[in-house]
């Protein structure tokens, strides 16, 4: 079953929906056992909607229970299965539980926020600091970086009249080269920027030449989180390398601003700032 029923653009995270989620990094204690091991090795972690618990009761969406604020679990995970020595380095488990750390802030179900497609979860047993070293909290840890505070204190205050549109957008040839070489884009996991051009229907193949992806999106950092009351740290931030990340060529094409401006807010306000 798919799904058919959308929150704020996104799909709901219910029970039928076909939903997954995908953790590349779930490092874990992995055999040859002492004296010589273990070893943490990384793991890619797995979850699916259709191991949902704790759903909504009163209502269905597509017939299914949906994924809850802060109440709903995903029962198990798998790919981890070969960390026989101790699990994970944080948690010590293996095929742990996975749960949403961000829902809609505006559609809500008995009470609470719904969790939707795309939205930030942790995983193999909800660890704190997880054992997934999830992009979306790189990405704000590296805007609490003391250089960008004072750019971040003007958070949430709108822009000056007139400085409402972000400055020119490019990434710069460091950024570039930052990028380039990394393990897999950091949107859809895929490991090699492959894919077809729109206009001829031709493949092409660019390796591990990945586009430089900012993140939040310039836009987002730029009149929600004070880039237009402070145009020299956003200059900074924005030429920043840690400010990009590797994205392949068609999700560069077809998602736009990656992480729209409730996500972040919701992010902020749940990172402390």
């Amino acid at each position: 079953m798919s799904c058919t029923v959308f929150a704020e653009g996104k799909g709901f995270f219910h029970k039928g929906s076909g939903g997954t989620g995908t953790a590349p990094v779930d490092v874990c204690l992995s055999p040859p056992p002492p004296p010589t091991g273990p070893v943490p090795v990384p793991y890619v972690n797995n979850m699916s909607a259709g191991d949902l618990t704790k759903g909504s009761k009163s209502v269905k969406i597509d017939g299914n229970p949906t994924a809850l604020e802060n109440v709903s679990e995903v029962s198990t995970s798998s790919g981890n299965e070969a960390g026989t020595q101790g699990g994970g380095v944080v948690t010590h488990k293996t095929k742990g539980k996975a749960s949403c750390t961000l829902w809609s802030f505006t559609v809500k179900v008995e009470g609470k926020g719904v969790g939707r497609h795309s939205d930030l979860a942790i995983q193999n047993c909800m660890s704190t600091p997880p054992n997934i070293i999830c992009t979306y909290v790189k990405v704000i840890e590296n805007l609490q970086r003391p250089e960008f505070a004072a750019m971040l204190a003007d958070a949430g205050k709108g822009c000056p009249p007139g400085k409402e549109d972000p400055p020119e957008t490019k990434t710069t040839k460091k950024q570039r080269a930052h990028v380039r070489g990394r393990a897999a884009c950091w949107s859809c996991q895929k490991t090699v920027n492959t894919g077809f051009f729109r206009s001829s229907g031709r493949r092409y193949n660019r390796g591990k030449r990945w586009v430089a992806d900012h993140q939040p999106p310039q836009s987002v950092v730029w009149k929600e989180l004070g880039g237009c009351r402070n145009p020299a740290i956003f200059e900074k931030w924005k030429k920043d390398n840690k400010s990009v990340q590797p994205q392949c060529t068609a999700c560069s094409n077809t998602q736009g601003g990656s992480v729209s401006t409730a996500d972040t807010t919701a992010l902020l306000t749940k990172l402390g700032i």
